[in-house]
């Protein structure tokens, strides 16, 4: 897995990298008719705080395993029956914001959410 990072260009949104686990979570959305769902989500996590989030999951003889990176911090999701839909579901309560993703980032929720954004994107 190839990990890059450009320390010229700060984030000003929370994204997620798109890799080979990001993308097998979208693919999963797709097949089971949840992209409105997953998108929901991700544009709750995308208007919050600031930075880059590295998602890693797979399978060990114990089970599943779906990790969530942000900086020096991790949060794990446990209990599905593919790492894809653990990972699905990780970020569907991420999207909550609730005490998940304040653990992930470390701290409070801030919005990035301005007045001037919801105008040009739902405004004709």
């Amino acid at each position: 897995m190839n990990i890059s990072t450009n320390q010229n260009q700060p984030a000003f949104s929370a994204k997620f990298v798109n890799n080979k686990a990001f993308q097998e979570v979208v693919k999963y959305a797709k097949e089971s008719k949840q992209l409105q769902e997953l998108d929901t989500a991700l544009n709750k996590i995308n208007n919050a705080n600031s930075g880059d989030i590295l998602l890693i999951h797979g399978t060990v003889p114990n089970g599943v395993y779906s990790n969530f990176n942000m900086g020096k911090r991790s949060v794990q999701n446990l209990g599905a029956e593919t790492p894809e839909k653990a990972s699905f579901n990780a970020i569907l309560e991420l999207g909550e914001l609730g005490r998940k993703f304040r653990r992930l980032i470390g701290g409070e929720v801030k919005s990035n959410l301005k007045a001037e954004d919801l105008i040009s994107k739902y405004g004709v």
